[in-house]
C-alpha cells in the first residue's frame, strides 16, 4: 500500500497530550473546582439551558427554576454523550432523560416523559433531510393512484391529545398522531384514527406496493372501504404524496 495513502486513511487519534487536556477541561466543566475554568463551565451550562428552552419549549415551561438547575446540571455532570456537538445536545437530552428514567433515578410522571419525547419528535422532523415535493396546482388523487408517504412521516401513540392551544392531559388510552412536515416546512401533528394508523403501517412495510395491491389488501378487511376518499384527504393533509410520474393536474374520479 502506498505510505501516503495509509498515513491518510489510518484512524485519526488525538495526541495524548491534547486527549489529558482535554479530560481535565471537561473534568472542570462537569464538576467546577475553586473557581477553575467557571466561566467557561457557566457558560456550558448557559448554552444547554437554552437549546432546551428552545427545543422542548412545552417540557421546560412545566419546569420550576431550581427544577431546570437541577436538570442541566444533572446533564452536564453525569451524561456522556454519543453526538457532543452542540447541535446534538436536544437529542442527547433526551437520551440522558430516557436513561435516567429507565434506571429509576429520575420519577418522570408517563406523561412528562412522553411529552419530552414529543418534542422532540417535532424537532427531528422539522431538520429531517427528506424531501417534501411541492403541490402541484390542481393535483388531484384518481381510482389510479399510487400513493407514496410524505418522506418526514413519524407516526406517534401518545397519552395525551393535541389541539391548536396545545396539550390536552385525558383519561382516554393513547391517542394515535401523524408528525410530518409540510411542503412550506411547517411541522403538522395530524390525528389518526386506528385504522389510518394501520393503511400508513401497510405502507411503510411494502413501500412501492401498487394501486391495485394496496386495495386488494384493504378489502380483504373491509370491501366497503372508499380508498380513494381516504387517499384524498390525507393527500390535501400533505401526509401522501404521488409519485414523480403521476404528478400533474388532473380530473378526479367522482
Amino acid at each position: 500500500m502506498d505510505r501516503r495513502l495509509s498515513l491518510i486513511t489510518a484512524p485519526k487519534v488525538a495526541p495524548q497530550r491534547m486527549q489529558q487536556q482535554t479530560a481535565w477541561l471537561a473534568s472542570r466543566v462537569r464538576l467546577p473546582q475553586d473557581g477553575i475554568a467557571s466561566q467557561y463551565a457557566r457558560s456550558v451550562r448557559a448554552n444547554v439551558e437554552s437549546v432546551l428552552e428552545s427545543a422542548f419549549p412545552l417540557t421546560h415551561g412545566h419546569w420550576a427554576p431550581v427544577d431546570r438547575w437541577q436538570r442541566v446540571e444533572g446533564f452536564v455532570a453525569h451524561h456522556g454523550a454519543c453526538a457532543p456537538e452542540f447541535h446534538h445536545i436536544a437529542t442527547e437530552f433526551v437520551r440522558y432523560v430516557q436513561h435516567r428514567h429507565g434506571e429509576g433515578s429520575l420519577n418522570w410522571p408517563r406523561q412528562r416523559l412522553a411529552l419530552l419525547e414529543y418534542e422532540w419528535a417535532c424537532l427531528c422532523v422539522e431538520i429531517d433531510e427528506g424531501v417534501v415535493p411541492q403541490v402541484v396546482p390542481g393535483e388531484e388523487v384518481t381510482a389510479e393512484s399510487s400513493f407514496v408517504l410524505n418522506p418526514t412521516l413519524q407516526l406517534l401513540a401518545l397519552p395525551f391529545a393535541i389541539s391548536r392551544s396545545g396539550v390536552v392531559p385525558t383519561r382516554q388510552g393513547n391517542h394515535f398522531y401523524g408528525l410530518f412536515r409540510s411542503p412550506d416546512h411547517q411541522v403538522v401533528t395530524q390525528r389518526l384514527r386506528e385504522w389510518d394508523v394501520a393503511l400508513i403501517q401497510l405502507l411503510q412495510q411494502l413501500p412501492g406496493m401498487s394501486r391495485a395491491a394496496f386495495q386488494q389488501q384493504v378489502q380483504q378487511v373491509r370491501s366497503d372501504f372508499d380508498l380513494t376518499e381516504w387517499a384524498r384527504h390525507f393527500h390535501r393533509l400533505g401526509l401522501l404524496t404521488l409519485p414523480v410520474g403521476e404528478r400533474q393536474p388532473g380530473v378526479p374520479v367522482p
